[in-house]
Parts: C-alpha cells; structure tokens; sequence
C-alpha cells in the first residue's frame, strides 16, 4: 500500500502524525509562506517505509509512545526525540514502541522505517531465549561507528526497495523476509538487555523426530510467508531448540531449509511453465521469494547444474 499526504495545514497534520505514528500533542512554529508537510508512505503487512519532508517546525509529546518501533534516518533538518531516560538528535536512531516521548523538530527531510513490536521480541528470544516482557533497550544510538553506518546502509536499501514502483517486496515471502533481516539487524546494532546477559542456558536438545515435523510443516506450508515461532509452534519445540535441532541432525537451519524447499519448488513450476505463455524466469523466482534474478540463477546452477532459463524453455 502506498500513500502520499502534503498539507500546510496544523490540523490536517496533527491527523496524520497520530494516524501513522502515535496520538500526540503538536505546537507549530510559525509557518512561512509555501510552507508545507508531506509525506510518502510504502507498507507491507510486515514493514513500512516513509519519506517525510517538513518547512513546518514543531515540537509535541505522545503520553503512550508510538505503536510500532520506528527508525530514523534524517538526511538535512533536525529531529529529536526524548523520553525519560534517553534521547537522540543525530542522524540514526531509534524509539521503541509504548515509551513516552517528545520532539522537537525543524525544517527535517528523514526517512523512517517502521516495524512492528513483536518483530524484535521474537528474534531476541530465538537468538538468546530472552523472554520478550525481558528485553529492554538502553539506548537509541548504535553501538559503534561501523554498526551505525551498516544501519544507514540497510535503511537505505530497505527504504529504497520498498519505495520502487513495482517493489519485489510486494512478495509476502520477500517481505517477511525482509522484516527479519531489520529486525535481526536492530537487535545487534542498539544496545540492550540481551547484550549485557550474562548466562544464557540452552535450548536443550532436541530429536530428529521433532526435526523432521518441522522440516515437514515447511514442506507443507513453503509458499507462505513463514516465521521461525511458526515453526517451532508446529514441531512442539522452542525457537532455539529448533534451530540447534537443525544444525545437528541436519546440518543447516531452518530457513536454509525453507530457502531450499523453496528452490526446488520453483524448479518444479519452471518444468511445467511455457515461455510462449509469456511465464519467465524473474517472475517465478520472485513468487518463492528470490528477488534477485542473478543470484537466483547463481543458486539454481550450483543446485541442479543448469540455468534456469534451461529448465524454462524445456
């Protein structure tokens, strides 16, 4: 779905500020003459992305936060953000979502990537086994120069991807997949209470019964925008476990797996596609989730020793 607001209207954009990001009180500065707001949003089920560009100066405070956690980028301007314990005013950072906050910005030109809550939650307690009513950020800044600039690296692109007109992320299988690479990408770049843990107990083991139920549940349901808490749910096992599970009766995890399934099942389309029908190559590898045409047909000869456009024309 894609939007575009511009308005040099308060109202008009207080409505929008509370629609899209959080209810919130704003005072305006003073307008100038051809001053205006607007914005351009782009959203998947799973991710957004917007464009904003302000002349109008405001400040303003949210009592609950914002409902989703968001991520700045500003490119010219200002924007800060401030709550009780913290605060930012660079050119990276970040909110999460249902803390108190408030802004002061200035004639700003940003991008913002949205993603909801559970998102991070979920790869915390994957990765660490941190219960998510336990993971807590300390700080909106990345925590190193080189982590901040990979940050602005990876907003940019996801940004730029989803704002293309015909965007490969319109794929509910590349959008998910998507959503967990920021969200994994967050978890490691902002400091928090997972970092600082000192003990991490282990998954425990489990069986390759456990592994092959997963394994079929991904056979099953391969088409489908799928999460690792899916997964596991399914297998009747625990995130870390599964993964730990797939690494050693398998030996891979188990979104390689899914990518591999996934391979094979737009092998098997390519076998009863027509070319004279206009069916190509990008167009299948795109529905099972490979966006890019060159790495998919990288992957596909190194898996079945020919090219796909091979498979395609019989």
């Amino acid at each position: 779905m894609r939007t575009k607001f511009s308005s040099a209207d308060e109202a008009e954009i207080t409505d929008f500020i509370r629609h899209m990001y959080a209810d919130s009180r704003l005072d305006f500065g003073s307008t100038r003459d051809q001053a205006h707001f607007s914005a351009l949003t782009h959203d998947t089920a799973v991710i957004g992305a917007d464009r904003i560009r302000t002349s109008i100066d405001y400040r303003g405070s949210s009592a609950q936060g914002f409902d989703d956690y968001l991520f700045f980028t500003v490119n010219q301007g200002r924007v800060e953000v401030r709550s009780r314990d913290t605060g930012s005013s660079g050119d990276v950072s970040f909110y999460p979502r249902g803390v108190p906050i408030g802004f002061d910005t200035s004639h700003f030109d940003a991008t913002v990537l949205r993603l909801p809550g559970a998102r991070i939650e979920q790869v915390s307690e994957s990765i660490t086994g941190l219960p998510a009513d336990q993971l807590r950020f300390h700080d909106v800044n990345p925590v190193s120069a080189s982590m901040k600039r990979y940050w602005k690296s990876l907003m940019n692109f996801v940004a730029s991807t989803l704002m293309q007109p015909d965007s490969p992320l319109n794929s509910p299988l590349l959008a998910e997949d998507m959503a967990r690479t920021v969200a994994t990408a967050a978890f490691h770049t902002f400091p928090n209470t997972a970092m600082t843990r000192q003990y991490i107990q282990g998954p425990g083991a489990i069986g390759s019964a456990t592994v092959r139920r997963a394994a079929a549940y991904i056979e099953t349901y391969a088409h489908l925008p799928l999460q690792l808490h899916e997964i596991a749910a399914a297998a009747g096992t625990s995130d870390r476990a599964l993964q730990d599970g797939f690494r050693r009766h398998l030996d891979s995890t188990p979104f390689a797996y899914l990518r591999r399934v996934r391979l094979e099942r737009a092998r098997q389309e390519l076998q009863l596609a027509d070319p004279t029908r206009g069916d190509t190559v990008s167009a299948v590898a795109r529905r099972w989730g490979f966006a890019n045409a060159g790495r998919f047909a990288r992957t596909y000869r190194a898996a079945y020793g020919v090219n796909p456009a091979h498979t395609l024309r019989g």
